[in-house]
């Protein structure tokens, strides 16, 4: 539940405080790379554009992916008098125990709110469909604060609008705003490969490189992938590891061969993910992903 506390804690005022591999000019789109632009925040990872409220802007960046493949993706803020946030989130399925839909995740983060003491529950969680997307909602308070969260699957991600005011108007007003938020897939962006759990493993490679270890050791390190329909790595990306540690990975992994994958019968690019720890003598464990 440790990534629930972590959105939850986020979203207070104190925020503000604190397929195939492309060339060089189109590399690989990754969660953590959307960005703020004309008062546009656009992320091509997770094919989403988001019309910022008037009179806000991107707030202090967030902290490097957690290893258990949490995202702080933007924080948005007013400009002048701070009377509210807004904080876009991620967190990677993969890596973390949490429910993959919208409903369940927002059932459980009302009851880990009704749990803690000076929070309300306002509304209770109910669906919501915006951008095309199906979204479970929650709205409570506690504190002197009113917040809201929107929360949805996507790419095996629960990606998360989280909405703080100081006021019941102010909530409802960036609840709102979120009315503007539009699947980039409508415009013509490129599909993404099919997200699939556990297609990592053993029983689907070919053959494998291993890195060679780089300390620190004993440290799980996430890393996603995406397998062509001819079995070969067309992108690595390891969510958090040192310089070396990240090095090393990309060019081993890059080497796996798989065995192609098909979906319904048919080849098809994938997306998938393994954990990697490095161990005293040299040697490398691989977990998650079929392993």
């Amino acid at each position: 539940m440790g990534w629930l506390l972590r959105t939850c804690a986020c979203t207070g005022l104190i925020v503000v405080a604190a397929w195939h591999q492309g060339s060089a000019s189109e590399p690989m789109p990754r969660p953590d790379g959307g960005a703020v632009a004309n008062e546009v925040y656009a992320n091509a990872y997770f094919a989403l554009r988001y019309a910022i409220p008037a009179g806000f802007k991107p707030g202090l960046a967030g902290p490097a992916p957690s290893p258990g493949g949490y995202y702080v993706l933007a924080n948005l803020v007013p400009a002048e008098a701070l009377t509210g946030t807004i904080l876009i989130a991620a967190q990677d399925l993969f890596f973390a125990a949490a429910p993959d839909d919208a409903m369940a995740t927002a059932r459980a983060m009302a009851d880990a709110m009704a749990r803690l003491p000076g929070m309300a529950i306002d509304r209770p969680p109910a669906p919501a469909t915006l951008a095309g997307h199906a979204f479970g909602r929650l709205d409570f308070s506690g504190v002197g604060l009113f917040r809201s969260t929107f929360v949805t699957a996507i790419r095996c991600h629960l990606v998360s609008f989280n909405l703080t005011a100081n006021s019941r108007a102010g909530r409802a007003a960036l609840a709102v705003s979120l009315d503007k938020l539009v699947d980039a897939h409508a415009a013509g962006a490129r599909r993404e490969p099919a997200c699939l759990k556990d297609r990592a493993g053993a029983e689907h490679l070919v053959s494998k490189v291993d890195p060679p270890a780089r300390d620190p050791a004993f440290t799980r390190i996430p890393v996603r992938i995406v397998i062509g329909a001819d079995g070969d790595v067309r992108d690595v990306h390891v969510i958090r590891a040192s310089d070396e540690q990240r090095g090393v990975i990309e060019r081993a992994l890059g080497q796996w061969r798989f065995k192609p994958p098909t979906i319904e019968g048919h080849a098809a690019d994938i997306e998938t993910g393994l954990t990697i720890e490095f161990r005293a003598g040299g040697t490398v464990a691989y977990s998650g992903g079929g392993w």
